[in-house]
Order: C-alpha cells, then sequence, then structure tokens
C-alpha cells in the first residue's frame, strides 16, 4: 500500500459532507466515508488542522448504507458528497449530524422532521477557466484542486441549465474569452423555461456585453444577462450593469408573484423553498393582527407571507439592493408589508417604539452564522412571545439555540428542509417560546395596503 493510502474508521459527520476522524491536533476529512464503516482512504491535500482525503474502498464489509454512485463525475466534483448513501442512509447522515452538533453544546432537542419536496435545482453556479489538462472549461471547481470539472449531465439540474452551461462555453470560446487570470463566474437562474444569468466580472468589460448577445443567439430561452463587479471598479458607484435583455424573473409562490434578480443568494431548490415559506407563518405561530418582525427579509418573501396572515409585518434588510427589490414585491402584490434598512441592532432600535407592548413574533435568519450579541439582545429588548431562528450550518445553528435556551427560552420544536438532495445541506427552523406568558397589550400597527406601482 502507497504511504498516503490508510485504512481508517470515521467517526462522525462534518457539515460540508465528509466523513472525520479526529487525531492529535488534526482532523482527517474523508469524502466518500461513512461514520463506523472501515475504508481506504487516500490522503490528497491539507487545510490548515484539517487532512484531506478521499475514501477508496471500503477496507472489510461495505456499510449497509453504501451505494454505487450514479454519476461518473461524484469524484472529480464533489458537489454530491452523500450520493455514496442510499436514500435511508443519507436521512440517518442528516439526523446524525444534527444530533452531533447538539451534544457537542450540551443540548437537548431534536432535530424533527425532514421534508424533503420533488424538483430539481433552479440554479446553476459555475465558473470559465481550465480544466486540468489546461483545456477551457464551463464547470466546478474540482474537489481536489485539480482546475475546473464540466458537469454537463448532472442529475440535479433540468435540460436548461445544462443547455445554458454547454451555449455559455461554445459562446465563450468562439468570443475568445481568456481562460487566464481571474476566474470568470456564472450564475444561471431558471424560473418555468426562462433563465436569468448573472456574471462576475473583476471589473467592467466591454467584450462582455458582445459575448451576452452572442449567447441570446443560440438559447432562445434567455431573459437577460448582468453583469457584476466589485462596486470600487464601478465610476456610477453601483457595481453591476445589464448587459442583454431585462434584469429579474418572475417567480410564482403562495399566490405571490415573487420578482428576483441574480444577486440574491436564495436556496437553489425553489419548491422546497416554497414550502418552507408556506410553512413559516404556521411555525411562528402568526394569526391575524398579529405584530411580525422578519430579521433577514431578503427580497420580501417570507415577510409577505407572514403579512398575508397577520394583516402587516415588518422586514428588516441590510443590502439595499436586496431591500428595493422587497419594497418592489410588495408594491405588485399590494400586501402590507414595509422594510427596513442599516444593519441589524440599528435597524431592530429603529422599529423598536412601534412593536413596544405588542410582543411581537420574530423570525431571524442567521444564514451559516452565528448571531451577534447586539443582535440577540436587541430581538431580546422587544420582549416577544416567539422566535424562529432559520440556519443551514448545524454546529453554528446549535451554538445558537444552546445561547436562546441559556437565557432561558424554551425550545418547542424544528423542522428541516433538504434543499440540495445527495448532500447535507438542509434549511433548519427552531422555535423558542418566551418564558414570559403575558399577553399582547396592543395589537399590531395597522398599514395601508401598499399601492400597486
Amino acid at each position: 500500500m502507497k504511504p498516503d493510502v490508510h485504512v481508517v474508521v470515521p467517526e462522525g459527520w462534518l457539515s460540508r459532507g465528509e466523513a472525520y476522524v479526529r487525531g492529535d491536533g488534526q482532523q482527517l476529512a474523508v469524502f466518500g466515508g461513512i461514520p463506523g464503516e472501515a475504508v481506504k482512504a487516500r490522503v490528497f491535500g491539507r487545510q490548515g488542522a484539517q487532512v484531506r482525503a478521499r475514501a477508496l474502498a471500503p477496507a472489510d464489509r461495505p456499510h449497509p448504507d453504501r451505494v454505487e454512485p450514479t454519476c461518473e463525475k461524484w469524484g472529480p466534483c464533489g458537489g454530491c458528497p452523500w450520493m455514496h448513501l442510499s436514500v435511508r442512509g443519507q436521512y440517518e447522515a442528516h439526523e446524525l449530524l444534527w444530533n452531533q452538533a447538539f451534544r457537542d453544546v450540551g443540548i437537548t432537542a431534536k432535530a424533527g422532521p425532514l421534508h424533503r419536496v420533488e424538483g430539481l435545482l433552479s440554479e446553476v453556479r459555475v465558473q470559465w477557466g481550465e480544466s486540468d489538462r489546461g483545456l477551457p472549461r464551463v464547470g466546478v471547481g474540482g474537489r481536489e484542486g485539480d482546475g475546473l470539472v464540466a458537469i454537463p449531465t448532472c442529475e440535479k439540474l433540468s435540460p436548461l441549465l445544462h443547455s445554458f452551461m454547454g451555449a455559455a462555453a461554445a459562446s465563450l470560446r468562439s468570443a475568445n474569452v481568456p481562460t487566464s487570470g481571474a476566474v470568470l463566474g456564472l450564475r444561471a437562474r431558471q424560473v418555468g423555461e426562462e433563465l436569468l444569468v448573472g456574471v462576475r466580472l473583476p471589473a467592467f468589460a466591454p467584450a462582455a456585453a458582445a459575448w451576452a448577445a452572442s449567447l441570446a443567439t443560440t438559447l432562445v430561452e434567455l431573459r437577460g444577462v448582468v453583469a457584476e463587479y466589485p462596486i470600487e471598479e464601478d465610476r456610477l458607484g453601483i457595481g453591476w450593469q445589464r448587459l442583454y435583455g431585462g434584469d429579474h424573473l418572475d417567480w410564482s409562490a403562495l399566490g405571490l408573484r415573487i420578482r428576483m434578480g441574480t444577486e440574491e443568494h436564495l436556496p437553489r431548490h425553489l419548491p422546497a423553498f416554497a414550502s418552507l415559506l408556506a410553512a413559516a407563518p404556521g411555525l411562528l405561530g402568526v394569526e391575524k393582527g398579529d405584530a411580525v418582525l422578519d430579521v433577514g427579509a431578503h427580497i420580501g418573501a417570507r415577510t409577505m407571507a407572514f403579512a398575508q396572515v397577520a394583516g402587516w409585518a415588518f422586514g428588516l434588510e441590510s443590502d439595499d439592493r436586496l431591500r428595493a427589490r422587497a419594497v418592489e414585491n410588495a408594491s405588485a402584490n399590494r400586501v402590507a408589508a414595509e422594510f427596513g434598512a442599516h444593519s441589524w441592532p440599528e435597524a431592530i432600535e429603529d422599529v423598536a417604539p412601534r412593536l413596544m407592548g405588542r410582543r411581537p413574533l420574530v423570525w431571524i435568519d442567521t444564514g451559516r452564522k452565528e448571531l451577534g450579541g447586539r443582535v440577540v439582545a436587541a430581538v431580546q429588548g422587544l420582549n416577544p412571545r416567539r422566535v424562529a431562528l432559520q440556519g443551514s450550518n448545524p454546529p453554528a445553528m446549535a451554538r445558537e439555540m444552546a445561547r436562546w435556551m441559556g437565557a432561558g427560552w424554551r425550545f418547542e420544536r424544528m423542522e428541516r428542509w433538504d434543499m440540495d438532495p445527495n448532500s447535507p445541506f438542509a434549511e433548519a427552523v427552531a422555535v423558542f417560546v418566551s418564558p414570559d406568558t403575558s399577553a399582547p397589550e396592543r395589537r399590531a400597527p395597522r398599514r395601508k395596503t401598499i399601492p400597486a406601482r
């Protein structure tokens, strides 16, 4: 056996989907491993105190949940780290990952149901650069750092997204867009049979507009192409520009028309996202007349879902572009939702006088991080009745849950949505109830429906 190949038995799961083995002062992350199964693993790199390896084959009897991956690019790509697990095995992996996170912070909690929603991903993120053989490619970064890996038949993507990758590669080659230097980032978002493409550039390049027009000649479903680049490179201070067509797509969910562009980091599985939006008011316990605060409102989809039930909701979004899109969405749908800007602590302080005595219901989208102490203090200062925390990183989410439970809040329930098949990525919502059981002194402020533009 070569010296970089070892027989190991992983102990648990990492949030990226590898199985791990703890060592003296370092950790071995094994792509394709399964906790409890002895496996031959080849080391291919190091990152800080973590050694990275790839499972070659079981060293003894295979784990009962091990299956043969159905994608030929599974190893080089790495985008489906749990494709070597059966459906049952993936469910068990989700449970182990969350339960391990709870144990690490010393809390007692149940992860709750994992909702699996049928449907393909609605977005693909790829790059234009060189493969491991130095050939021009549209693909994803290789898991072992060997250039880009083309994924022309990815099972999680629609035929239209497959067509986009082929058309993008062909048009970039014909336009002689270089693959050396800064890598070109591409994002294609699909709604129905329409595509919107975003391209990340290190600086504005006039040639990009010509490329966008050539892409449109071979991809009739293309609605628009938007370029994004560092704001300091833009003399107008905007940081983006339409290269072709429009700058948005319209998505329908919950009876709402939700307009989205390319800049938003929305879940790539829109059917699962719609399921989460539909469940959000019930999870938070929203009823007509309640005051609802949505922290991290993004483009306003969740805030509008709350407003539909409560009659009014207030969303906080620190990104000016996203807040403008949220206002546009609420206006187009004639929904009584308002949106505040600035950083979360300052924005919560601004809206606090309108919520005092109303014991609001608060939803906080934490993303993959923990909340800062100022945010938690500001929210708790509103004396809310219930708080829902949404997050996708089990260790960070568990630490945040421990903070609230340590402050006397009662953990009520958690539900999760599988947002990326064959991967550990699940969007979780944990609901907490205040130790103060007193009723609100006042109802939510009344606001007129925002007129349509």
